[in-house]
């Protein structure tokens, strides 16, 4: 009878010997006798975690930056080169107008409209900061997951001859499938979300451009590539 609890699991490359074997009985037989690790395992679920919540941060910042939103800025008129943003700014200009006359009240009228105009815009250099990174990341993953979905696949087959074979409690057969199981499904979402993420801030991107920021575009065609990549990269992902 064998004893459950000190069973391991066989590591990536004694799988490939064991199952390039032409006889079951062998195969079985090497199953029993080969010390069995979870390292190999581990290190791919604890890999695509990773990639999954670098990803989502990623994507969330990249909604957060292409929004349209008031950046600190020097006002041109009325509050000479204090820092000013949206809250501020009419409390700025509305100031200078009070205390400077007519003079002052053309000034006001002028500043508003470039004040108005300058905080409306979304900032690029983070944006495409973001983006680059963003895009590398997925290119990373991009690379990696067919060999880490091979090895998984790999793992699963060998636990299910391991399960048959009576050398691995249902218990414990159900805790390393579940493993690997939500492993997958965190990318999945994770590309999922990146998807829709870029999708919205191609969009925002679009609107900001029409509305007087044409150098926009490049950062609208990134998005949209990485759109496309993450619905790619989600679709060789089969989830179980």
């Amino acid at each position: 009878m064998i004893n459950l609890r000190n069973f391991k699991v066989l590591p990536l490359v004694a799988l490939v010997a064991v199952s390039a074997c032409s006889s079951s009985q062998d195969a079985a037989t090497r199953l029993q006798a080969t010390p069995l690790t979870l390292g190999s395992e581990q290190s791919e679920i604890a890999l695509i975690e990773a990639q999954a919540a670098s990803l989502n941060s990623m994507s969330n910042q990249l909604v957060k930056q292409s929004t349209v939103r008031g950046a600190k800025l020097g006002a041109a008129v009325g509050c000479g080169l204090a820092l000013v943003s949206a809250k501020n700014a009419q409390k700025c200009l509305t100031g200078a107008i009070v205390g400077g006359g007519t003079g002052a009240a053309a000034g006001y009228v002028s500043g508003k409209r470039m004040v108005a105009q300058r905080v409306s815009r979304v900032p690029t250099g983070d944006l495409y900061n973001t983006l680059n990174e963003t895009t590398r990341k997925m290119t990373e993953i991009k690379g990696s997951l067919p060999k880490i979905l091979a090895a998984q696949d790999a793992e699963l087959a060998m636990l299910k001859r391991q399960r048959a074979a009576n050398a691995l409690s249902p218990e414990d057969y159900a805790v390393r499938v579940g493993h690997i199981r939500d492993a997958r499904t965190k990318l999945a979402q994770a590309l999922t979300n990146s998807a829709e993420n870029a999708h919205l801030s191609a969009d925002k991107l679009g609107k900001a451009s029409v509305k007087g920021q044409p150098e926009l575009l490049w950062h609208i065609g990134a998005a949209k590539r990485l759109e496309q990549d993450a619905i790619s990269t989600r679709s060789q992902i089969k989830l179980f």
